[in-house]
């Protein structure tokens, strides 16, 4: 399992505009910039938190990919850092 990809693409989510915004455009390509297993890249497909923290993920990290959920983009929340 590669955790450190995995969390280091949500930290990614939260602290890069550049790839918050290119993850909101087409989430596949942004998981090939990392080293994913296919568990992981689905667990991120699915944007499901609970997923993500079983495969390794930090609790708080995983939390960003609700980011690219329609609904929870326009709560304050996402944009602290």
């Amino acid at each position: 399992m590669s955790a450190y990809e995995l969390n280091r693409l949500l930290f990614d989510l939260k602290m890069n505009a550049e790839t918050y915004n290119a993850a909101l455009a087409d989430l596949n390509a942004v998981m090939q910039r990392y080293d994913l297993t296919a568990e992981e890249q689905e667990g991120l497909g699915a944007r499901d938190p609970r997923k993500l923290r079983q495969l390794g993920a930090h609790g708080m990290l995983a939390l960003y990919i609700m980011r690219l959920h329609p609904e929870f983009r326009g709560n304050i929340y996402w944009t602290q850092k």
